[in-house]
């Protein structure tokens, strides 16, 4: 009769007579066991004695697919989201989590250190790793929205605004948008070190960007970058952005959005939901834990709205200009071929040189070259140029024709020294026309031209040279009808009055086809 228990020793010995190839009767007859026991071993269907069994968890886990909780949570979704959905109706969550770990131990994670702040004297910000893409339904192109995140450091009250770029006039914007949504500034500020706050990194005493610079003074916080590849030294704003982006991308992962204020419309309501739920270590939520305590500490907002601005750095040309969003601003001419700074604000740019402001200019938004400039900028000689030469254009002009004296009126009243190469071009081919020609030959000829370029709404002096030629063939072609004269030996060719033959010439070209 074979032995009911089976021990690690009697397990390990029957797996070394079975690796020498021993027969199954004679293992069984040795050890005074089953042969069934023997052959399962061999099989591999009964494993050693030293391994536990698993016990059997609760009644509640058989009703839960954990094949699908484990394919939401690598989709990145929150774990406490995924019990929501699936096992809030069976269980509490901390039943759920030590259940899910117990079964998957590989998916646990390591241990924290929380940092506590004073109320009103931290706050963090930073852009979220991940866009979120929505669908532009004029061009059918998918485009994506950049999200920046401000955390503050004693409620943890979170703020989101989505841009279409992370470009420093968004970065400011968003500053603004989040000190007007906390009611108050923070003691202390700090991002992380991009570009559009920080110039130059140092582990003591960085260079901020100018213009970020500029707001920090104007809000009176202090600017405290985190060290470069140290996530750490801003946690808050780490956490509230993997928070964040796990409840928008979970409460929206079946919605299509269609532009960046619905973008904007949505995470406002996440926001909000978020900030309204009860914090898992405060036990209150971060709105109530802001209204009560943390509201009160933070530094009131300025008087006047921070005015969002932009520097960049720019050389002074030969033409007394520098080049800022495809538009040209006079500077004074004794800069010429100096570095400058360039302020960019919503309605204006100013110009500095050593911190001297030296030129103040309306902002041109038209991207398409315009010219901004002051005359008092330019030198004698080219202030008297763009005084005495467009005169002088329109005073030959109208001595040629009223209807180019008008189109030119109406080129210089548009941009002078923009149409003036233009003017000069058009002019200089009219003459030329009046002189192959005659006056009275050619003005017919010029205003018909210049009828067609209005009609067609294309000044340009190559096609006005084109425009003429076409008229001068209309009317060579409209002299009258010229008889033709047919050869006798062969009818088909034409002969016309001005290129008719001698009787003599007619007589040899017969002679030639025959």
């Amino acid at each position: 009769m074979g032995m009911r228990e089976l021990t690690v020793v009697r397990f390990e010995e029957i797996r070394r007579l079975l690796a020498e190839r021993r027969p199954v009767r004679e293992i069984a007859r040795a050890l005074k066991c089953s042969r069934d026991t023997v052959r399962e071993i061999r099989d591999g269907t009964t494993v050693s004695p030293a391994i536990p069994k698993a016990l059997p968890g609760p009644l509640w886990t058989e009703a839960i697919a954990w094949g699908e909780v484990i394919t939401e949570l690598g989709l990145g979704h929150p774990l406490k989201f995924i019990w929501e959905e699936k096992a809030q109706s069976l269980t509490t969550y901390p039943n759920f989590w030590k259940q899910f770990y117990k079964k998957y131990p590989q998916y646990k994670q390591g241990t924290v250190t929380l940092r506590e702040f004073e109320p009103g004297s931290r706050c963090e910000v930073d852009y979220a790793g991940d866009s979120i893409e929505w669908l532009d339904l004029k061009n059918g192109e998918i485009r994506a929205a950049w999200i920046f995140v401000g955390a503050l450091g004693f409620s943890q009250l979170l703020f989101a605004w989505a841009a279409d770029d992370m470009k420093s006039r968004n970065w400011l914007h968003s500053h603004r948008k989040m000190f007007e949504s906390f009611s108050g500034v923070t003691q202390v500020t700090v991002p992380d070190c991009l570009k559009q706050g920080v110039s130059k990194c140092h582990l003591y005493d960085p260079d901020l960007n100018p213009s970020y610079s500029t707001l920090a003074t104007h809000y009176q916080t202090a600017i405290v970058p985190a060290r470069p590849a140290h996530p750490k030294d801003k946690a808050i704003a780490e956490g509230a952005v993997k928070i964040l982006m796990r409840t928008f991308r979970w409460i929206h992962r079946r919605h299509t959005f269609t532009s960046i204020t619905e973008i904007n419309r949505a995470l406002e309501s996440v926001v909000d939901r978020i900030n309204r739920k009860p914090h898992t270590r405060f036990r209150v939520s971060r709105l109530e834990r802001f209204e009560t305590i943390e509201k009160a500490a933070l530094k009131p907002l300025p008087e006047t709205p921070y005015e969002t601005a932009e520097w960049r750095q720019a050389k002074v040309h030969p033409d007394c200009c520098i080049g800022v969003e495809s538009a040209h601003y006079s500077v004074p001419h004794i800069h010429r071929g100096k570095q400058v700074r360039v302020k960019i604000t919503e309605n204006q740019v100013e110009i500095y040189l050593d911190g001297e402001r030296i030129a103040v200019h309306a902002r041109d938004r038209h991207r398409c070259g315009n010219r901004v400039i002051n005359s008092e900028h330019l030198p004698p000689n080219s202030r008297a140029y763009r005084e005495v030469t467009p005169q002088n254009l329109l005073s030959q002009s109208r001595f040629i024709c009223s209807e180019l004296n008008e189109l030119i009126e109406e080129l210089f009243a548009e941009d002078t020294m923009g149409h003036l190469r233009r003017a000069q071009g058009l002019i200089r081919t009219c003459v030329n026309e009046m002189n192959s020609t005659s006056q009275s030959e050619a003005l017919p000829n010029i205003r018909a031209a210049i009828a067609q370029m209005k009609r067609f709404q294309k000044i340009r002096v190559a096609y006005f040279q084109d425009c003429l030629k076409q008229q001068r063939k209309k009317r060579l072609g409209s002299g009258g009808e010229q008889e033709i004269l047919r050869l006798p030996g062969n009818p088909m060719l034409r002969y016309t009055a001005a290129r008719a033959a001698s009787p003599e010439q007619i007589q040899m070209k017969e002679k030639e086809s025959v």
